[in-house]
């Protein structure tokens, strides 16, 4: 069984708060992680997990610092030197504390840090190696990849977040499951109630229903959830992670969200 779980910066932070961790949740998390594992080894199964984590109240405040708006109107970075770091630091300690509960619970979670090998091009192409990773999981560690500041073209730079990186290595890995643990139950109709299928018979629909996020989040919030899944084909799900059970259902393919394709 091969899972890759995206958990939402805004399940694990106040994203209004800036360094702020749901220490509580977090823990929760990690422990229905623990047991949707055990669940896999009682059936004589290993369950491969690949985590995602996006920035948080880490990454966004920090990275906002170093974005400014040209004479063009588009937002560039600015003061890279100093600000490549900064933004790289911010990321690594949320990365440890996620993993450090995650060890607590005594689940093998390994650091991946973005900004070391991915990259896009000029065009806006994602280029990712996943070797690492698929060696990883043959050992059976779960690599944890968060959202990083990357770069981009010749003398650009990119936020890459973790709504990158689950349709990518979805679309490279073919995974069981695709899971997106939001603060939300799903994809909001513009009723508020829960679209349960999104697909090329109601896209154009739900896009009336997308909003840009209003928390502290510099990368597209669920339009970018939505949109990096549908276009790349991914078969996925969107659910509240912030609800207790729901993390260990989703892995073991029992959760209600929002199904994209």
């Amino acid at each position: 069984m091969l899972a890759i779980l995206k958990l939402g910066g805004s399940i694990l932070c106040d994203k209004n708060t800036p360094f702020s961790v749901k220490t509580d949740d977090l823990k929760r998390m990690s422990l229905e992680i623990k047991k949707a594992i055990e669940y896999y080894k009682n059936k004589g199964e290993i369950l491969n997990l690949i985590i995602v984590h996006g920035g948080g109240s880490f990454g966004h405040p920090v990275a906002k610092k170093y974005i400014k708006t040209n004479e063009n109107g588009e937002k560039v970075f600015f003061n890279m030197e100093k600000g490549f770091w900064d933004i790289q630091n911010a990321m690594r300690k949320f990365n440890n504390i996620v993993i450090e509960e995650l060890h607590q619970q005594e689940v093998p979670a390994v650091s991946i840090q973005p900004s070391s090998f991915i990259l896009f091009d000029e065009k806006g192409e994602l280029h990712f190696d996943t070797y690492a990773i698929e060696g990883m999981l043959k050992r059976n560690l779960i690599p944890v990849i968060h959202g990083d500041i990357v770069l981009k073209g010749e003398n650009n730079y990119k936020i890459f977040s973790g709504d990158h990186a689950l349709p990518y290595l979805s679309k490279k890995l073919n995974p069981d499951l695709s899971l997106h643990a939001s603060d939300v139950d799903g994809v909001y109709d513009l009723d508020k109630k829960t679209i349960k299928k999104i697909n090329s018979d109601n896209i154009n629909d739900v896009l009336k229903c997308l909003k840009p996020s209003n928390k502290q989040d510099i990368t597209g919030g669920m339009y970018l959830k939505v949109m990096e899944c549908y276009n790349l084909g991914i078969k996925t799900i969107i659910f509240n992670g912030s609800k207790k059970d729901n993390i260990y259902k989703s892995l073991i393919g029992e959760v209600n969200g929002t199904k994209i394709n």
